[in-house]
């Protein structure tokens, strides 16, 4: 199972994931959050990890791969804008690569982005908050059923911890409703959800236009090393024959990244996420009755 660098999924899930989020939900876009972090609080709390039968393996690689691709999509939107398909394929390419060379994300390595991703929240966070809002606030019209869920659904990926723990989704979650809170705050559902690279006009509305190629290296911390282990993972789900199978999942996602844009991206990672916890459910149900038919 994928078990490192929490911090830094979250990171290049955001980058991407908030602005789909919020184009559907607007201001509500921060109760969709809410909604998730609960719903991976109480998943870890309550039900079983994902298991090793085949509809968990292929669940578990969607979802994987699913993620590979927003972080593909990622990468390509805000590094090459002039092509981002064609970066997004290329970013897929190097991925597969790094998977039959065997590269992984140690453990020391994943703190210390995690730490540097961390720093530049935090960092982000004090500028929108010391700077007042361009945006004026404008009292939101009520939820709408379908846009809540869309964001639900593209946030949760980023918010269910690999390394399992109801604390370690609460550390997760309350990190991301921050960010959440001071991107609304300082540009407004409006400027947030209109481009998918809402975290440069977020830099540019709070006077940091400076700090662009700081987010460029933000950018490429954030995505390239947890794609990898991602695919890893996504790879070992289906297959652990290295070769045949990378050069299958390689092939795919490329092919997917050239011609998906981020809210295609972040669907397949939202659907492959959410047939893992209906899975998850189905186990705990299953142990339920086995233990009840073993005291009667």
């Amino acid at each position: 199972m994928y078990r490192k660098g929490d911090g830094v999924r979250l990171a290049g899930g955001l980058l991407i994931a908030l602005a789909v989020g919020t184009s559907g939900a607007d201001y509500w876009v921060l109760l969709a959050a809410v909604v998730a972090v609960l719903a991976a609080v109480a998943a870890e709390a309550l039900l079983p990890p994902v298991g090793d039968t085949r509809p968990e393996r292929i669940a578990g690689a969607v979802s994987r791969l699913g993620l590979v691709l927003v972080f593909a999509t990622t990468f390509g939107q805000y590094l090459f804008p002039a092509a981002p398909g064609a970066a997004a394929a290329v970013f897929a390419v190097v991925a597969a690569v790094a998977d039959l060379a065997g590269v992984r994300l140690g453990d020391y390595a994943a703190r210390w982005v995690t730490g540097l991703l961390l720093v530049a929240a935090a960092s982000l966070i004090a500028i929108c908050v010391g700077i007042p809002p361009l945006a004026q606030f404008i009292a939101p019209d009520p939820p709408s059923v379908p846009g809540l869920g869309l964001a639900v659904l593209v946030l949760l990926p980023f918010l269910l911890p690999r390394r399992p723990g109801a604390g370690r989704a609460a550390a997760v979650g309350v990190v991301a409703v921050a960010i959440i809170a001071v991107a609304l705050y300082q540009l407004g559902p409006i400027r947030l959800g209109l481009s998918a690279t809402s975290f440069r006009e977020l830099l540019a509305a709070a006077d940091a236009v400076s700090l662009l190629p700081v987010l460029t290296v933000v950018v490429a911390v954030a995505t390239v090393p947890v794609a990898v282990d991602a695919f890893t993972d996504g790879r070992e789900r289906l297959s652990p024959e290295r070769p045949k199978a990378t050069l299958a999942c390689g092939l795919i996602v490329a092919v997917a990244a050239a011609f998906a844009g981020p809210v295609v991206a972040l669907g397949l990672a939202g659907v492959g996420t959410l047939a893992e916890l209906v899975l998850r459910v189905r186990a705990r149900r299953y142990r339920s009755r086995s233990d009840r038919s073993r005291r009667a």
